[in-house]
């Protein structure tokens, strides 16, 4: 815009979001939550799993917990958010396509759980008297498997697993682990979630075993404001590409923003299948230069 003289009749402020995973410490969209005014002080007071808090954390960056309430921005002031994200996913490789509308981003839900059997001896526990809470866990696995795999959009996965001083002679007598369920719809995740809870009830029942379920973080569906949606499709049109719609299984600051002010996303195509978190992640310079000229023309219809 600056090289070829174009002014626009707003402006444009262009943001880094800081930690929206939650790997650290039991709080997501940490700074897109700031910008909205949601940033809980509380969180502040967490610890890592070095006994680090948050606030000592962003104190050791040079950063000032004095200022996150100064970030709140006035959404009367926006006319809305447009984000552009690799894809995270193997679909718009497998189509050979270079960019995706997104049509909604999918709620989640995030817990943190634990079972409690009985720990014993491996070699001396017949095994019709074991407690085992490892055991447990895994049958739990095969059924988020099986279950989020019955409705179209959903998915589960317990993607943290720990025996807390397992040894290989010895039957599990805890075994912790995580889970996390998504979905295109707050009522499909919340549907999957009650019937995942009931059959870890079951099954800790019937195997003489406890358990405990934490959530640790909720996040609603987001779908697309319709006219930024269709924007960015005119954008996609005009650069002659065909549009494909879809929508995100991976969390956005766009749904934090999207509490607040009208949203809409478009997708890149990620190299290697799709593949994501992971160092094979990839994308190419022309498909990042389809972005760039998408982004032109969603604001060459705004102006």
């Amino acid at each position: 815009l600056h090289r070829a003289g174009k002014r626009l009749p707003f402006g444009i402020e262009v943001v880094g979001f800081a930690e929206e995973e939650g790997q650290r410490y039991k709080a997501t969209f940490l700074g897109s939550g700031a910008l909205i005014g949601q940033f809980d002080m509380t969180w502040l007071d967490q610890v890592d799993a070095s006994g680090i808090s948050m606030r000592q954390a962003m104190q050791e960056a040079g950063l000032r917990v004095e200022d996150i309430a100064s970030l709140r921005r006035d959404p009367k002031d926006y006319l809305g958010f447009v984000e552009v994200h690799i894809e995270q996913g193997p679909v718009l490789d497998a189509l050979d396509l270079p960019l995706g509308v997104v049509s909604s981003i999918n709620g989640s839900v995030r817990l943190m759980g634990e079972v409690t059997g009985q720990a014993s001896h491996a070699g001396t526990t017949p095994m019709g008297q074991r407690r085992d809470a490892a055991a447990a866990v895994a049958e739990l696995i095969l059924y988020v498997e099986l279950r989020a795999a019955q409705v179209p959009d959903l998915v589960g996965t317990v993607g943290m697993l720990e025996v807390p001083n397992g040894s290989i002679n010895v039957v599990p007598g805890r075994c912790r682990f995580s889970l996390d369920i998504r979905a295109t719809t707050n009522e499909v995740r919340d549907a999957c979630l009650a019937d995942v809870r009931a059959e870890l009830q079951r099954l800790c029942e019937r195997r003489g075993v406890a358990f405990t379920l934490e959530e640790t973080m909720r996040a609603a569906a987001a779908p697309s404001a319709p006219e930024w949606q269709r924007r960015w499709e005119t954008a996609v049109e005009a650069l002659g590409l065909p549009v494909w719609r879809m929508p995100s299984g991976a969390g956005h600051d766009a749904m934090k923003l999207h509490e607040a002010m009208p949203q809409a996303m478009l997708f890149l195509r990620g190299g290697n299948a799709g593949i994501s978190h992971n160092p094979l992640e990839t994308i190419t310079n022309d498909d990042a230069d389809l972005c760039v000229q998408a982004f032109n023309q969603l604001l060459a219809q705004l102006a």
